[in-house]
């Protein structure tokens, strides 16, 4: 089985549990978006018990309907996928001048393939029994939270918020939204801490029973052909430890010993989508000669400039995994954000944003000859328009990126209080620049200006009466100062682009 054939085992039971993830979030979501348009605070307070309550029956039944598919699909693999492995080694038997013994006499491997088929099931239970959320306090610490503590505290946290006015609903949205897109769900072993998002938990406890099964089968053929070598598969982009024995033929003990097979990171371990097969010396052909082998490596491991930066091609496959989690978390942003209602320049930049990432993956592999592999964006089952709309496309059309990389967004008059987190640029009829920045509250905390105002005398700073207004509020909310000081270093740097 190839590589490419492997990685389409699990893709059903992945798909499974990020639609399961997505309700879950969807949900906190919807309760966010009805409670903080609610009239006040109590109306959250009188009505918390029974929306979690309620919450809890629903992730129940969602798990019921989740498992429900898994068993189906594991059913699947544990039948069809083994069925078509173990009668894929037919043609060594015919070389060999043997015949296969039929799968449904093969009693031995029956049996292990209905166990490890039901310690997978078990294992799917225990797995969403076990959920929750991977929260980041102040200080950077990361600590498990399970589902029950997570609703609760993330919806009381913003319902604060909201309806004290210290963040506007859209914040609250974005802030909610980005802190469970980069956790996930996750399988969290709440006795060692250990914890992966549950489609990474589900393929990795799948992939672990078929390998088994696979690696008897592989086993159980060379021993009917009477030999104890096997010759190990050759794909691209294998990690560097693997490079050295794959493609090449090994007897059962170096497959321990020099391949690792049966330990976590060696052949068959995790991750790996090596595999062994009977070779009979004398008989069997080698799919690479060692030349090959060797030309075939020096062209991977040839490195190629992105960015300034150099890649192997194992190296480049990883950042292509890198890019295509990173685009999984904007389609689940744009979603959510959609979902919550969320304003529309919010929405806009989030697409804009995945576009972006798009653009430069297409790049990126373009460059690595590498092919690209959008399937492991798309899997995960989420439905909508992820891309701006053509009216969408000239609103970001129309705005700018400074030299950090910021977005600015053009407008024809200045406000104290703007988009959260955004920037401004307004253009000057005598062509200076001001640009304003807004903080979390979308109240205006400073401002940047390129130029002295035609006021050279009481603008002393800088080489062409460049400088910077913060803004200050009073105890009462409203504007009290708005000193003038020189650029910073670090503001320079990230508006060279008008200086």
């Amino acid at each position: 089985m190839t590589q490419g054939e492997l990685e389409t085992i699990p893709l059903q039971l992945e798909r499974a549990m990020s639609d399961l993830e997505e309700r879950i979030m969807e949900d906190i979501v919807r309760k966010i978006e009805i409670n903080g348009f609610s009239g006040a605070a109590s109306d959250w307070q009188i009505s918390r018990t029974i929306q979690l309550g309620k919450s809890e029956e629903d992730i129940k039944q969602w798990i019921k309907e989740t498992l429900g598919v898994t068993d189906k699909e594991l059913d699947n693999i544990f039948s069809e996928r083994v069925y078509s492995e173990y009668y894929g080694h037919e043609k060594a038997y015919v070389l060999s001048g043997m015949q296969q013994i039929p799968y449904e006499r093969n009693t031995e491997l029956k049996q292990m393939v209905a166990a490890i088929a039901e310690q997978t099931k078990d294992t799917f239970k225990n797995m969403t029994a076990s959920m929750g959320f991977i929260t980041v306090n102040r200080s950077g610490k990361k600590s498990p939270s399970t589902l029950t503590d997570f609703y609760r505290e993330t919806l009381d946290n913003a319902m604060m918020d909201i309806h004290s006015g210290a963040f506007d609903y859209n914040t609250v949205l974005k802030r909610t939204v980005d802190m469970m897109t980069k956790s996930g769900v996750r399988w969290i072993d709440y006795k060692t801490g250990y914890h992966s998002r549950i489609e990474v938990a589900a393929r990795r406890s799948v992939m672990t029973g078929f390998r088994q099964i696979q690696g008897k089968i592989n086993e159980q053929v060379a021993r009917e052909l009477k030999t104890d070598y096997y010759e190990v598969t050759y794909h691209a982009g294998a990690r560097p430890t693997h490079q050295l024995w794959q493609g090449r033929v090994w007897s059962y003990g170096q497959l321990q010993s020099v391949c690792g097979l049966g330990t976590v990171t060696g052949l068959h371990g995790a991750n790996c989508y090596h595999d062994y097969n009977a070779f009979i010396p004398g008989v069997s052909v080698r799919t690479y000669t060692d030349e090959q082998l060797e030309k075939m490596m020096t062209d991977e491991n040839t490195l190629r400039e992105y960015n300034g930066k150099e890649y192997t091609t194992y190296t480049a496959l990883q950042q292509q995994r890198k890019m295509e989690r990173a685009m999984r978390k904007s389609r689940q942003d744009i979603n959510l954000l959609q979902k919550g209602n969320a304003d529309e320049e919010t929405v806009i930049n989030a697409k804009a944003k995945y576009q972006g990432q798009m653009q430069t993956y297409t790049d990126f592999s373009n460059k690595m000859k590498l092919p690209q592999q959008m399937n492991r964006v798309y899997n995960d089952g989420l439905k909508g328009r992820f891309l701006p709309t053509k009216t969408e496309q000239k609103k970001i059309e129309s705005n700018i990126v400074n030299a950090a990389g910021k977005r600015i967004i053009r407008v024809d008059r200045t406000s104290i209080r703007g988009i959260p987190n955004s920037i401004t640029q307004k253009e000057g009829k005598k062509g200076g620049i001001d640009r304003n920045y807004y903080g979390a509250d979308g109240r205006q905390t400073k401002q940047i200006s390129n130029n002295n105002h035609g006021n050279p005398k009481q603008h002393l700073y800088g080489e062409h009466g460049e400088h910077a207004h913060d803004y200050i509020y009073g105890e009462d909310g409203k504007l009290k100062e708005r000193p003038m000081r020189e650029l910073t270093m670090q503001e320079r740097k990230e508006n060279e682009d008008i200086l």
